[in-house]
């Protein structure tokens, strides 16, 4: 026991410590409020769960808060000073949306199966600039980047497609945030990575939980509970490149009720030129305590943003030159998104609890886009004219050019450049209940959970011209399309515990009722009778069976796991014909009868700890083998249905090295192999010769290709007579000059060998970070395998950059954070972070291929600031 005498009156004070976790699975719990009675005095648990107070000898009592979690009250006496581990148990009531753990540990212990948690320490050290910059590092997943502050996420996981993460499920505390998550899954609304607290990336069994596109695996953003005691923040941040972000929130709890505001504003001139971005979010929250069987969550929030993105970036020759530059100034992309959460949970008795969700979101974006050619490097001033030369492409000036040498520009046309817009608008609302039930199941306990969800999308697809500038933002309607879908789905699953086996089937159901109109092509129709007329119906239906096997040991679990995923058809491929294996768009009187993808998931892995907990990680080899496989790639489509195979193992590890004295040493290392290969399946590469640029290396590979593997290429040709099929044995450069289209066969009687795209072998981050008392440093370095960029599997690059295999690539980043005080009631971190302080520039995707060539990545980022709580 220490004690210090304070300078009045002789009274004894006492340095009390402890540290609060959750009882249930040992996790320390941030933020928890400590109050001594009679004194009143008070502190907040740290990073870690842990807390010092200096408390007057006269105090009796500690009380214990915690939102969503039971008041633990404790005696204080005088030979009272190291309180050690005090366990908070969780309310009945206690909602998964409100509960933040701090725990090292790299995984969520109640999500049966492998998946990947980040803790608000590690966000906090890495201060990231967008939510891609931390899902990177987590094992199985592969990030295809396209610049920009990821507001358009292009995340793949296990091998998933990754434009705009379309086959990954993406939520926001529990609830799925796709603008449209069945029909239009890109994601086009990211929360900013400012008001993240945690990441939680769940894969296995249990995704079937969740929502459709459950494949592959599902990202999680947790956001900012409501503190336990009331609390301003303020975080401002500044950076090269006149990066600016400032964070403001208030919250607390008062009498069982927690509530919290905030707003994060964020601008960046972007890496490139006329890449600029400008984001304003607005959240809220309230998590009461009704009753003691009793609670409601309600959260609303708005985001708005004004970007200049464009779909169109680097040839071979421009990247080399000037990776910077980005003509395409009038290129501008606006959306707003509203969204609202409200949850009800009712606890009958100990063992029965019903949880309400009801959700809805409005989201609508207009990007407009210039118009643009490739022209020679050598032609470009001749194109585009001396005015628009100097303002936008002086940096050719005096250079010399090769044949091969290409520039992206704007379209002119008698003049003029000119633009289109991509004009979306989404609505979605749903209500969701979930069963939980306690039982005996073969004289052993028992945990039953059902849910039955309601789902309805709508979503409004515009396409429109304008010749006059490339500065108009309104022009002739050229696309209107109109779909709505409404989905029930559900799942029913049980935990039956033997001992230390679980055993936990799962079966989800889907049924969907969705239609496409094209309202351009009915308004034209003078004989319209109803609105219903132009319908392209699809109703489908299906299971998806899974099972879980688990077993626990006193520091471990070794689990397993078998299922069906699936990804719902959307409007890119959910309105198509399939017979037998031949899929169609549907001619007059046809049924459309497009099946969603499916695949069979399989895993079996280890997670824990080792050397008496100074070491935790996780152990997983996966296997995914999907069938129905129909789109899989920039205008890469399967005629025939394809199945494609992914296996590979993730390693994740966090090593404790050194403890002592304050002064903590800690190695992280998240890994994943990865293999990939296409089983079956006929493909058609509608871009690889109406719109890419061949390079010599590109042709010459395609013909070799094609020779050594003569069975597996189907090639018609345009000779001037109209397009016909090649029969010859083998090709040559005449040939190549007049094909028209190439449809690939895969398997055994074609090409036995082909990866998917971005799919590299090896992904791997490593990290040592140390800490002493307030400080703390650390960096990492992420490293990224070579990967194929389309299913011709081409190792040379066109001269457009449409095409060809993407180099592996290595950055470095690191980090220094400072707590400090001010007064008795400021807490603040200082903090500087240095993104890719190697400035490695690379080639980080051809995301859009024909339409945009290069996308790079890297450059070096230093952003600093300072985050108070007061």
């Amino acid at each position: 026991m220490t004690f210090i005498f304070a300078g009045y009156v002789g009274h004894a004070q006492i340095n009390l410590s402890g540290k609060v976790v959750d009882a249930a699975d040992g996790q320390p719990l941030l933020g928890a409020q400590i109050v001594v009675s009679p004194s009143g005095k008070g502190t907040l648990t740290d990073d870690y769960g842990s807390f010092q107070l200096l408390v007057d000898g006269d105090d009796k009592s500690l009380i214990v808060k915690y939102l969503g979690y039971e008041e633990l009250l404790l005696p204080v006496s005088g030979t009272t000073s190291d309180l050690g581990t005090l366990q908070l148990t969780r309310s009945n009531t206690t909602l998964d949306e409100v509960v933040v753990s701090a725990s090292a540990k790299n995984f969520k212990s109640d999500f049966v199966g492998s998946n990947f948690r980040i803790n608000p320490v590690t966000l906090q050290n890495i201060n990231p600039l967008s939510t891609e910059e931390v899902l990177r590092t987590i094992p199985g997943v592969n990030i295809v980047g396209d610049m920009g502050l990821s507001n358009r996420p292009n995340i793949s996981i296990r091998g998933s497609w990754g434009r705009r993460s379309k086959k990954v499920l993406l939520m926001e505390d529990g609830t799925p945030s796709a603008p449209a998550p069945y029909i239009a899954p890109g994601a086009y609304y990211n929360p900013v990575s400012d008001r993240i607290t945690s990441i939680e990336v769940y894969k296995g069994a249990d995704l079937l939980k969740y929502g459709p596109n459950n494949m592959y695996g599902a990202v999680n953003y947790i956001t900012a509970l409501p503190p336990q005691k009331p609390t301003l923040r303020l975080k401002l941040t500044g950076g090269q490149r006149n990066y600016t972000s400032g964070l403001f929130s208030y919250g607390g709890t008062w009498n069982q009720i927690g509530g919290l505001v905030e707003g994060v504003y964020k601008k960046f001139d972007g890496f490139t030129d006329n890449s600029s971005v400008e984001i304003l979010n607005l959240n809220a929250k309230i998590f009461a305590q009704l009753s003691e069987d009793q609670s409601l969550y309600f959260k609303v929030s708005g985001q708005f943003e004004d970007n200049q993105a464009s779909l169109s970036s680097q040839t071979p020759f421009t990247f080399e030159t000037d990776y910077t530059q980005n003509p395409l100034d009038a290129d501008q992309f606006t959306m707003r998104r509203y969204g609202v959460d409200i949850i009800h949970k009712y606890i009958p008795n100990q063992n029965l609890s019903f949880t309400t969700k009801v959700y809805a979101s409005d989201f609508e974006r207009d990007w407009w886009r210039q118009v643009t050619a490739k022209v020679k490097a050598s032609e470009v001033q001749d194109y585009v004219g001396e005015d628009i030369f100097q303002d936008r492409y002086g940096y050719l000036a005096g250079k010399t050019f090769g044949d091969e040498d290409y520039v992206i520009v704007g379209r002119v046309l008698n003049g003029r450049e000119s633009t289109t817009d991509s004009r979306w608008i989404y609505r979605v609302s749903g209500i969701k209940e979930t069963i939980k039930a306690k039982w005996e199941a073969f004289n052993a306990p028992s945990e039953f959970e059902a849910s039955v969800n309601l789902h309805r999308e709508t979503f409004k697809d515009v396409l429109l011209e304008a010749d006059s500038s490339r500065w108009a933002r309104n022009g002739r309607t050229t696309t209107d399309l109109w779909y709505r879908l409404w989905s029930a789905n559900g799942y029913i699953r049980n935990e039956f515990h033997f001992g230390n086996l679980s055993v936990i089937p799962i079966l989800r159901y889907e049924h969907v009722d969705m239609y496409r109109q094209n309202l351009l092509a009915l308004a034209q129709d003078p004989d319209l009778q109803s609105i219903s007329e132009g319908r392209e119906p699809n109703v489908y239906n299906q299971f998806l069976p899974g099972l879980t096997l688990s077993q626990s040991y006193a520091n471990g679990e070794f689990f397993g796991s078998v299922y069906e995923g699936m990804i719902a058809p959307s409007k890119v491929f959910g309105f198509l014909v399939e017979q037998n294996g031949i899929v169609t768009n549907p001619l007059a009187g046809q049924s459309i009868n497009i099946d969603p993808e499916l695949s069979w998931n399989k895993e079996v892995g280890w997670r824990g700890s080792l050397l008496k907990n100074c070491i935790q990680g996780q152990l997983t080899y996966f296997h995914n083998a999907s069938r129905n496989f129909y789109a899989g790639g920039r205008n890469e489509v399967f005629s025939e249905l394809g199945k494609i195979n992914v296996q590979g193992v993730e390693m994740a590890i966090n090593a404790e090295l050194f403890k002592k004295n304050d002064h903590q040493l800690h190695f992280l290392a998240n890994v994943t192999y990865l293999h990939s290969k296409v089983m079956e399946g006929r493909l058609e590469d509608k871009d690889l010769f109406s719109q890419v640029i061949h390079s010599t290396a590109t042709q010459v590979e395609y013909i070799n290709k094609v020779n050594a593997n003569r069975n597996a290429f189907e090639i018609y040709v345009d000779e001037g007579a109209g397009e016909t099929l090649l029969t010859d044995a083998t090709i040559d450069a005449a040939d190549f000059a007049n094909i028209t289209k190439s449809v690939i066969t895969f398997g055994d009687n074609g090409l036995s060998d082909t990866q998917a795209p971005y799919t590299p072998k090896i992904n791997m981050n490593l990290g040592l970070n140390y800490d002493w008392k307030g400080f703390s440093s650390g960096f990492n370095m992420q490293h990224v395998g070579k990967q194929y960029t389309e299913f011709h599997n081409f190792v040379n690059e066109s001269a457009d950059g449409a095409i060809g295999e993407l180099p592996s690539y290595t950055t470095v980043d690191a980090f220094v954070n400072y707590d400090f005080n001010i007064g008795d009631k400021i807490d603040a971190t200082v903090f500087v972070n240095g993104k890719n302080i190697t400035d490695d520039v690379y080639r980080a995707s051809r995301l859009n291929r024909a339409t945009s060539g290069i996308f790079a990545g890297g450059f070096r980022q230093i952003i600093f600031g300072i985050n108070m709580k007061i």
